[in-house]
């Protein structure tokens, strides 16, 4: 009698044991599908991921917002999805602890944290994305001016072999689209620009800038000119050379967009007196470059300013076929043919 309560027992300790496994391994099942723990943080955090990011770069910002808790267990799952290739930039919003499944989903089909969306184009300055941003009601213009106008609270990129001392962040405020939301602040903004400053640059061939006689910033300075004189691909490299001609031969560039960045007048006919503005970025009154960009150059024009077209052009002026410009070494040929076309105001 005494061996089969034994018995009984045993069974029934047996059985508690197994229930509570079953428990267990239940409750496990459940917070690792829903990725999420006791020790998770309930408010969602946003990253902003940059046009042109790599795998790498995109689980470095997971990891930095405190996302993800290993960079190389993100990689892995991604690369084993071969997933790399689809990861979409914009702006998310990620829990803190979220499980991998779901934070690749969202990237992967592009599933951002809000439906603002801002395309900056090429060419616009400062000044003038502040006016874009305020016209879109996005967010605070005049908080993006006073944000690009302080490097010093940004971390300012990398341009080939250089970190540049500047005194504002002109020139490397990548345009492209980027997606914003009701919290983003415009800090959020000029981060994702410098980093897309960075990673659609990486490739540019910036060696060329010691043999061109210029620092690497100095060359996204020339690459705004060359961005603001023309919209026409096959022109770039044409206005570039000019601008190194005239250089080599001691002359003024000569070019109004300086002008019109110094007195912040980007449309209708410049004056006498606008063209006479004491200003460094006056280049029909002061030799050589500018001291800072005039405006965000994209790839194209720093290419550009990076490879100059071989050719002796000293000038070059706008003809009324289609934003199309007349190029020559002649003065005589260039004051010829300004009888007959528009001003290039």
């Amino acid at each position: 009698m005494r061996g089969r309560q034994r018995l009984l027992l045993l069974l029934g300790f047996l059985l508690v044991v197994v229930a509570a496994v079953i428990v267990g391994s239940t409750l496990m099942s459940a917070t690792h599908n829903s990725g999420t723990t006791t020790t998770i943080d309930p408010n969602p955090r946003e990253v902003v991921i940059p046009n042109g990011a790599s795998g790498d770069k995109i689980a470095t910002l997971l990891f930095e917002a405190g996302i993800i808790e290993s960079t190389k267990s993100f990689l892995t799952e991604m690369r084993n999805r071969g997933a790399e290739t689809e990861l979409k930039p914009g702006t998310y919003e990620f829990a803190p602890g979220e499980h991998i499944d779901s934070i690749l989903n969202k990237l992967t089909k592009g599933l951002q944290s809000g439906s603002g969306k801002v395309t900056i184009p090429e060419g616009l300055s400062i000044d003038q994305v502040v006016a874009r941003l305020s016209d879109a009601g996005l967010l605070d213009g005049s908080e993006y001016d006073e944000l690009a106008r302080s490097p010093s609270a940004f971390t300012v990129p990398r341009i080939g072999d250089q970190v540049p001392r500047v005194d504002d962040l002109e020139g490397l405020l990548f345009p492209s689209t980027y997606f914003l939301t009701t919290r983003n602040r415009a800090g959020a903004l000029i981060e994702a620009q410098l980093m897309a400053f960075t990673a659609q640059t990486a490739d540019l061939p910036w060696e060329r800038a010691a043999e061109l006689e210029l620092s690497p910033y100095q060359i996204v300075i020339v690459a705004s000119m060359i961005e603001k004189e023309t919209a026409v691909a096959e022109e770039r490299p044409l206005v570039a050379a000019v601008i190194y001609n005239r250089i080599a031969e001691d002359m003024r560039l000569d070019i109004d967009a300086t002008v019109r960045f110094a007195i912040k007048k980007w449309m209708g006919d410049l004056t006498k007196s606008d063209l006479d503005v004491d200003s460094p970025y006056n280049t029909r009154k002061f030799k050589g470059i500018p001291p800072g960009p005039i405006c965000s150059p994209g790839v194209a024009a720093l290419r550009a300013a990076l490879e100059p077209a071989d050719v002796d052009y000293l000038y070059y002026v706008l003809t009324p076929d289609d934003g199309h410009h007349f190029f020559t070494a002649s003065y005589e040929e260039f004051l010829e043919a300004t009888k007959n076309m528009p001003s290039q105001e």
